[in-house]
């Protein structure tokens, strides 16, 4: 109460009469055990009576007789919503809701004419009113998750149409909210995504639990992995009306867990490489130097010193390679620094350097046409060595080796090398240029087969925006085509990935 006079002497109110009785409990007794708070006045508004929870409430500042315009004026508001220059008989009935001042109390008021005066009831809506607040709150909180959240929560009758989701779940699916409440999977996805859905919407209903399970379904910029939720609707009465699902994408997270995992496979490959195959060289070299200092002739030096280097190139080679592969791993592809060449020259400086290495090896080079362009000389050097290395290390002994280079249809320039021997298995053509994923392999060349070659290979090859083939058949034997733009891309920045040609690689 805003405003209350002093403390006055409460007089008790007075009997009703002996006669007025229910079921024959007194009327006086029942009004006395009730809890609300409510009061009667005279048609001059002089209090009648006060029940005992209203009297609790006054405090004293009123007692029966008392006026209640002079004595409490601001009592429950009475003097907006009723007109105290009027009789109290004269009011029309009226309802309000009124704070009740200087505590956390809400009262729901009702006042109506009686027989000679005003009843006033007043019902405690404290609790209801701080329900419907937190209620409010929850609901605020609620929806600011839902419409915050990048998860999508939609809400499905028992027909399998759409009656709630939220924007994240509607963008997931390529659409607007709208396009999708009142439809159903089967007119909003492919047949066998609404297949899946179905399927998992059946189990809930059937049995009437949550599941969750992972499943792939196509997004706006490719398949995406959900990890999705389900359970019942219930009413008040627990009957199933319909279910939930709440689903994230998780698809980051598989490519994550994905790249995770091949680390930590390159890593065991890494380890397993320096530890056995460069060890072995560096073995060798340690012993053939013994033995060069021990020698007796020149010759035999010559033959050990010539050991020796072997072994130093065998290590060489094997550390270019692990670093070419790290750093294409890491920053995403082969920069390249374009420069004018002709591959023609490029080639036969290879094949000569091969020749000195190989000299029981016969390595055939071929030109056609013009064959110069834009490219980098020291990675396409790369791919022609790496190529000519292949040929020589998976062809027989016996057998040739061709490289020919020669201009070829769009402005391109084509480079092949070609050896003879037995073909490579179909099975295992599509893995030829995966890390660590080598061709069929022999007791002759087991050591050196990682598949790290044609890994960088195809690496430098498309950094240039070009693309490599391979053929490989028992009359023709095996044929590696390498085409290039005459104009490569053009040198992207350090660690930005450079453009590649599109390639089908699971996701």
């Amino acid at each position: 109460m805003p405003s209350t006079p002093a403390k006055k002497r409460q007089r008790p109110p007075p009997p009703p009469p002996a006669t007025a009785e229910v079921s024959g409990v007194p009327l006086h007794a029942l009004l006395e055990g009730l809890p609300d708070a409510f009061f009667t006045l005279d048609a001059q508004w002089r209090f009648t009576y006060v029940s005992p929870r209203m009297a609790e409430l006054l405090d004293g500042a009123a007692t029966l007789g008392d006026d209640v315009r002079l004595a409490v004026s601001s009592l429950l508001g009475l003097g907006e919503h009723l007109r105290f220059e009027q009789p109290a008989t004269q009011q029309a009935a009226t309802r309000f809701e009124h704070d009740w001042p200087g505590g956390d109390l809400c009262f729901d008021v009702r006042a109506r004419v009686i027989h000679g005066g005003l009843l006033v009831h007043c019902r405690d809506i404290s609790g209801e009113r701080r329900a419907k607040e937190e209620l409010r709150r929850t609901s605020e909180v609620f929806r600011a998750v839902h419409e915050g959240t990048t998860d999508a929560i939609y809400t499905k009758d028992l027909e399998g149409r759409y009656q709630h989701i939220n924007a994240a779940g509607a963008r997931a699916v390529g659409r607007t909210v709208e396009q999708v409440l009142g439809r159903t999977d089967p007119e909003l996805f492919s047949a066998e995504v609404a297949r899946n859905n179905a399927a998992n919407d059946r189990e809930v209903l059937a049995f009437g639990r949550t599941i969750t399970y992972e499943d792939t379904q196509p997004g706006e910029d490719g398949p995406r992995v959900w990890l999705s939720t389900k359970g019942v609707l219930r009413d008040a009465d627990g009957k199933v009306v319909g279910l939930f699902g709440i689903s994230r994408d998780i698809t980051q997270r598989k490519w994550a867990e994905e790249e995770a995992r091949r680390h930590s496979e390159f890593q065991e490959q890494l380890m397993g490489i320096v530890s056995h195959d460069i060890r072995s060289p560096l073995g060798a070299i340690m012993n053939w130097s013994r033995v060069m200092a021990e020698a007796g002739t020149a010759e035999d030096a010559r033959r050990t010193s010539q050991r020796i280097a072997t072994a130093a190139v065998r290590i060489e080679r094997l550390t270019r390679l692990l670093l070419d592969f790290t750093r294409t791993r890491l920053m995403g592809g082969v920069a390249i620094e374009p420069r004018p060449v002709d591959l023609k020259d490029l080639v036969a400086r290879v094949a000569h350097e091969f020749r000195v290495a190989y000299p029981e090896r016969i390595i055939e080079v071929e030109q056609k046409g013009n064959t110069q362009g834009m490219w980098d000389p020291d990675r396409l050097g790369q791919v022609a060595s790496n190529l000519l290395e292949n040929a020589l290390k998976f062809g027989p002994p016996d057998s040739p080796v061709r490289l020919v280079t020669h201009a070829a249809r769009g402005n391109k320039v084509a480079l092949e090398v070609c050896n003879g021997g037995r073909p490579i298995p179909a099975h295992l053509v599509p893995h030829l240029f995966e890390p660590f994923r080598s061709g069929p392999q022999t007791t002759r060349t087991l050591k050196m087969s990682y598949g790290l070659g044609l890994y960088i290979v195809r690496e430098i090859v498309q950094a240039h925006g070009g693309a490599i083939e391979v053929t490989s058949t028992e009359e023709d034997g095996t044929r590696f085509t390498v085409t290039l733009p005459r104009r490569s891309l053009p040198a992207r920045p350090p660690g930005q990935p450079s453009p590649r040609v599109p390639r089908s690689e699971p996701r």
